[in-house]
């Protein structure tokens, strides 16, 4: 159930003359105010190297979406972008398949794509790629018109994120998900689905399907431990119904990205995948409520373009 990898696409120097338009958007709420004080040591940092710049502060859900999309017909060079995924998820469909690059920096609650792309993406480090950055082309999923950075969700694990998204609560990251995970599954009524992909289908009932750019999601959890934003592939994990106690029992292998081999677990690679459901069903992306069953998942090979730290 596997395709060959792609070829890895190098990081590529950018001269500082090519980078005269950049925008800055900022969302303020994202990982509960921490994205206020992360922008404030970035605009520190750009000053301090002389980097002008257009500032942009977001008011609520849909508007760095709107804000990018403005960015991108004034012919900005650069969006950098200071929030978390769901942030990076709406500036994404501005930026897709578009010569403005997008350069991000991690202040959300989880902060996966930024974790796919390694170390180094500190305020000082973003601010310094726009003299001396890297430029560096990454794939996104399409479903239904929507594209996505790093894993779309559906079945239990959706309605898992759903209820993190609304839950108001002091709990952080993987706690948080799995306190979701035990009060979501208590009652959940696992969908009939058709799932077809390049080179396979499996009809029947699932607890959830990841369609995977990216390894992790809900803040370093490998769902997809070899998904890779760069070979032009989706990794698909699907995982059939199992018991209260089977799945509360299988947490820490999921968590620690150890899952391959368990009977109920699948993986495969595709380059398109549908899913069909007995009911409508929801996917949730990037954190981010998408979209619904029926769906059509796609990967958009080098779809985005990034400015990142050298090295």
């Amino acid at each position: 159930m596997s395709s060959g990898r792609g070829l890895e696409r190098e990081l590529v120097p950018v001269p500082a003359t090519s980078r005269r338009n950049i925008h800055l958007i900022a969302n303020p709420s994202a990982g509960r105010g921490k994205a206020s004080r992360v922008a404030r040591r970035l605009i520190r940092a750009l000053g301090q190297r002389g980097v002008r710049f257009q500032q942009h502060t977001t008011r609520g859900r849909g508007h760095a979406e709107e804000l990018a999309h403005q960015a991108v017909e004034q012919g900005a060079d650069v969006v950098l972008v200071c929030g978390g995924d769901g942030t990076l998820h709406e500036a994404a469909q501005a930026l897709a398949h578009s010569p403005t690059a997008l350069a991000p920096l991690p202040a959300g609650r989880c902060n996966d794509f930024c974790r796919s792309l390694g170390p180094g993406l500190g305020p000082e480090q973003v601010a310094q790629a726009m003299q001396s950055g890297q430029s560096r082309v990454l794939d996104l999923a399409r479903v239904n018109g929507r594209v996505y950075c790093t894993v779309g969700a559906v079945g239990f694990d959706a309605e898992v994120t759903r209820y993190v998204d609304q839950m108001r609560s002091p709990l952080w990251g993987k706690p948080a998900y799995i306190y979701a995970v035990l009060r979501v599954l208590s009652r959940y009524d696992f969908p009939e689905v058709r799932l077809t992909w390049d080179e396979g289908e499996y009809q029947g009932p699932i607890l959830m399907a990841a369609v995977a750019n990216t390894p992790t999601y809900g803040n370093a959890i490998r769902i997809a431990p070899e998904a890779r934003a760069d070979d032009g592939l989706l990794d698909v994990c699907l995982v059939r119904p199992a018991g209260f106690f089977r799945v509360v029992g299988l947490l820490p292998t999921v968590l620690k990205g150890q899952h391959a081999g368990l009977p109920e677990v699948s993986f495969l690679r595709t380059r398109r995948v549908s899913i069909e459901s007995s009911r409508p069903v929801p996917m949730w992306a990037d954190g981010e409520p998408v979209t619904n069953s029926p769906l059509c998942v796609q990967i958009e090979p080098g779809a985005l373009r990034m400015l990142l730290p050298a090295g």
